[in-house]
């Protein structure tokens, strides 16, 4: 009788699974860390860098499933045991070395990861998870089901059959209570104030409040259809109705949305909250950019500043925009959190809120029609312009989408229709020098705001806190400074070397007082410069 070799190590039921939950979550988890990180490097990261690392698990993936099919139901081939064949043994070994440096992958991505790579991963992970469930259900019944005993294979059937209706109904009836995700923030866009909140689920949402002896409500909605497919709701609201009144919003949970009826959940409201606006002459506005996910050191440098009556967010709240909850967690909910609904917020975009795919929607579920625009605010005025991205639209970081070139061109047609103002102005952009990639661009808006009388430039981009002078280390500085010796240009601060800066300005009808101060309680700026230079 032949003498039963031992099994191959790499062809051991036992590897060829490991081999696969490995490889399936190293799929996962890379595809997700491409929607973070572009490597442009070819020679370091081969293939396309994470998308060669993707194509690599999957076919780590295909040769585990080949050869666990074949240990399973073919144990024997042509009257030989499979580990008698080279080549199988071969396959066995390169996907359990595969496997392993994919695992090894997985955990260098986890270890070196800072908090906002982490959460973002996180998001694009949990869209994945219903595709490597569905993976999982249905490996187990190809491979396993058949193998087992019948006892066991009706006990695993009807746990399957329990499993795929529970989440059948989960699909269409979601079971976690629905709730507000933020408070509401209240963006002046310049035109009118946009009340922005979140839900945790798809909704309608509104607005209820009374003015002039008539009571509202006003829905989010399009050309006379209330919008029911978002959890970012924004809703907006004339300034007279709003201005120094009490407000609530609302929400109903929408579970279909059809050509003949729908189907709709627990409606939900808040408040009241009440919008109070300083346009008198003392007005303190907290400061704030390039928070980029911090948002506990962010509140740390907030809570050493004291009292505010209105922000001004100069942008970057994080890396980029994928998905929608990103947008909710770094700019509504933060938004919501330091103004509690009763201050307006001035929005300035920074370059990271033009990438990723959400980035082209943020402008409509914010309520802006542009993110550029101007503000009154009492004797004060205000110029937001947006910068764009920081580098030519052909960059490779941009992947072919951009259009930001043409973007500030059209801006800068817009800035040169407003007329010299009698107001103090304040000119806001994340990035001070407007339209980095083009300089002409640059000089002819500077030239503009000089003529519209602008006296202060406040920008954020650079993660430092400081004023630029003539001699600063800023390349492009000495020359645009020098020839704008009347814009004083103030830095506000970010997030630098595990630190945040936060400021705040109070405009007085003297001047105006910079003040900013880190996480840790350090005071970095008290400097005050008049409205005449």
């Amino acid at each position: 009788m032949k003498e039963k070799r031992k099994d191959c190590f790499f062809l051991r039921i036992g590897t060829l699974i490991s081999n696969l939950v490995l490889a399936t979550l190293a799929a996962t988890a890379f595809r997700a860390m491409r929607n973070h990180w572009v490597f442009y490097d070819p020679n370091t990261f081969f293939l396309g860098g994470s998308t060669g690392i993707f194509i690599i698990a999957l076919v780590t993936i295909a040769v585990s499933l080949c050869l666990l099919v074949l240990r399973l139901y073919k144990p024997e081939l042509k009257g030989k045991e499979l580990q008698d064949y080279k080549f199988l043994r071969i396959l066995g070994v390169i996907a359990f070395v595969l496997s392993l440096l994919l695992a090894v992958g997985i955990c260098v991505i986890i270890l070196c990861s800072d908090a906002e790579f982490f959460l973002m991963f996180l998001d694009v992970l949990k869209g994945d998870l219903p595709l490597v469930i569905i993976f999982a259900v249905v490996a187990i019944f190809l491979l396993a089901l058949p193998k087992l005993r019948p006892k066991a294979k009706a006990i695993v059937a009807v746990c399957m059959a329990a499993i795929m209706g529970l989440w059948a109904l989960w699909m269409v009836f979601p079971l976690k209570p629905y709730s507000f995700a933020s408070d509401p923030v209240v963006m002046d866009t310049g035109e009118e104030y946009a009340v922005v909140f979140a839900t945790n689920d798809k909704g309608t949402g509104y607005v209820q409040y009374s003015f002039g002896g008539k009571d509202y409500t006003v829905y989010a909605e399009q050309q006379g259809r209330r919008i029911s497919n978002r959890i970012i709701h924004s809703i907006r609201v004339p300034y007279e109705h709003l201005k120094n009144n009490a407000y609530s919003v609302g929400s109903t949970q929408v579970f279909g949305d059809y050509a003949y009826g729908s189907r709709l959940g627990k409606s939900i409201e808040a408040g009241p909250y009440t919008l109070k606006v300083n346009e008198g002459e003392t007005q303190r506005y907290l400061c704030i950019s390039d928070w980029h996910s911090q948002i506990k050191k962010a509140k740390g440098a907030i809570a050493q500043l004291g009292e505010y009556d209105g922000v001004i967010m100069l942008g970057d709240p994080n890396t980029g925009l994928n998905i929608e909850e990103q947008a909710v967690r770094y700019i509504v909910q933060f938004g919501g959190d330091i103004t509690g609904g009763a201050m307006p917020v001035i929005y300035v975009r920074g370059n990271h809120e033009t990438r990723g795919a959400f980035a082209a929607d943020l402008p409509e579920y914010l309520g802006f029609e542009s993110f550029y625009y101007t503000v009154a605010r009492g004797a004060y005025s205000f110029v937001v312009l947006d910068s764009g991205e920081d580098k030519p639209d052909d960059h490779v970081e941009y992947g072919g989408l951009d259009e930001y070139a043409r973007h500030r061109a059209d801006m800068l047609e817009w800035l040169q229709t407003k007329p010299q103002t009698t107001d103090k102005l304040i000119v806001l952009s994340h990035d001070w020098l407007v339209s980095k990639p083009e300089p002409e661009v640059s000089r002819v808006a500077w030239d503009t705001l000089q003529q519209m009388g602008a006296r202060f430039m406040v920008s954020g981009h650079k993660h430092v806190c400081e004023f630029l002078e003539d001699d600063t280390e800023d390349e492009a500085a000495p020359t645009y400074l020098k020839a704008y010796p009347g814009i004083s240009t103030y830095i506000d601060g970010g997030y630098a070397n595990q630190k945040f800066v936060a400021s705040k300005l109070t405009v007085t009808a003297q001047g105006v007082r910079f003040e900013a101060a880190d996480n840790t309680g350090e005071k970095v700026m008290d400097k005050t410069l008049p409205w005449q230079q």
